[in-house]
């Protein structure tokens, strides 16, 4: 599973993080852009609570396949799309791809019998971070020396090859009693409902500093797609680094989290305003890899909220407002930047101690 997501991560990097240069290159605005990237995520977000509620139904080999299935399609998409506006087949199926996310926590949870989650999910993402490491560089540096559509083709190849190794995985089949799950009304109970509301807004604030990140570096820093790219590698290297050490916190360390990670996003984003030279951006693509601790952690914590028969429901519902959250962070950002480039980074600066002070209302906790 781990190696299927460490390619998959390879394949991401090739593009991800120079991607809204390319949309930009191709005549979008950047309000444009961040509809755009917000879109994708749309996509996502519609498609995990259904998946999530699947995975607790159907055998989730055959689910995650189709994932990465529609992952290299989309890709193949990006790389012929001669105008922004033909992007949006590709950025869609590439946002329904995504439906496989759930499905991978439910089975990774089934795997270790719902024990130590924020290790199992931690250790998981980051071998889709480390995957990431060297790939934006040289995803930057095949759009700069041949075309961005290269880079797309290379990103299917790989992704082509996770899907081979994601087929080898062993089979695994849904709870088996299905007649004790719940429908689809159990994500509406009250502690569940709680969560996600304060998970809407922690993420919300804390991605503000992501969509236009690259446009900023190219339109007020003056770096090209390798510069950029390589920056996405050092981005890898600190969630790959954060990750593993998150998870493995124990005793108070771990009640405090989410909290730790909040701060260091918050120094990721100063770092962006108010720094100029490259070493100052690296640090601050390095730190910001705390979100995806804080995204691990989140589903580790609320996984259990609805009980073991739908786990997989829980995910998906918790996938789905992760996701809602930067649609909404995307919009937002788009519209903050064509005022100023500077704003959407300010205002993670005001909004990510908020959305601290949420995460000390989050209820729940995996297993040791």
């Amino acid at each position: 599973m781990n190696i299927s997501v460490f390619l998959w991560g390879a394949g991401d990097g090739l593009f991800l993080y120079i991607q809204p240069l390319h949309i930009e290159e191709l005549g979008a605005d950047p309000v444009q852009i961040g509809w755009l990237l917000g879109l994708m995520r749309l996509a996502a977000a519609l498609i995990y609570l259904p998946s999530g509620y699947l995975s607790d139904r159907l055998p989730r080999k055959q689910l995650m396949l189709g994932g990465w299935g529609l992952g290299v399609v989309s890709t193949l998409i990006f790389a012929i799309a001669k105008d922004w506006r033909l992007l949006i087949p590709g950025l869609v199926l590439y946002g329904l791809s995504a439906y496989s996310i759930p499905v991978v926590y439910a089975y990774l949870t089934a795997a270790v019998d719902g024990k130590g989650l924020e290790s199992v999910f931690a250790r998981n993402m980051a071998a889709y971070m480390m995957g990431s490491v060297l790939f934006p560089f040289v995803g930057g540096l095949i759009a700069e020396s041949i075309s961005m559509s290269s880079a797309y083709f290379a990103a299917a190849g790989v992704f082509g090859i996770s899907t081979l190794v994601i087929a080898q995985i062993t089979p695994q089949a849904p709870p088996e009693n299905p007649t004790g799950m719940e429908d689809w009304s159990s994500v509406f109970n009250r502690r569940f409902l709680g969560f996600v509301i304060a998970v809407l807004g922690v993420f919300l604030f804390l991605y503000l500093i992501f969509p236009l990140a690259s446009n900023f570096l190219a339109d007020e820093r003056g770096m090209g797609p390798a510069s950029v790219g390589a920056l996405g590698s050092v981005a890898s290297i600190g969630a790959a680094v954060l990750l593993p050490l998150f998870g493995n916190l124990r005793g108070g360390w771990r009640r405090h989290a989410l909290l730790i990670g909040h701060g260091l996003v918050w120094v990721a984003a100063a770092l962006f305003v108010w720094t100029v030279g490259l070493f100052g951006a690296s640090l601050s693509f390095m730190l910001r890899g705390a979100y995806s601790a804080c995204q691990s952690l989140v589903q580790a914590r609320g996984s259990g909220l609805l009980g073991e028969p739908n786990r997989g429901l829980a995910l998906g519902a918790i996938s789905t407002t992760v996701v809602l959250s930067q649609v909404a962070a995307s919009a937002v950002a788009g519209w903050l930047y064509a005022f100023d480039p500077y704003w959407p980074f300010v205002a993670a600066l005001c909004l990510i101690p908020v959305g601290a002070l949420l995460t000390t209302r989050l209820p729940g906790g995996s297993q040791e």
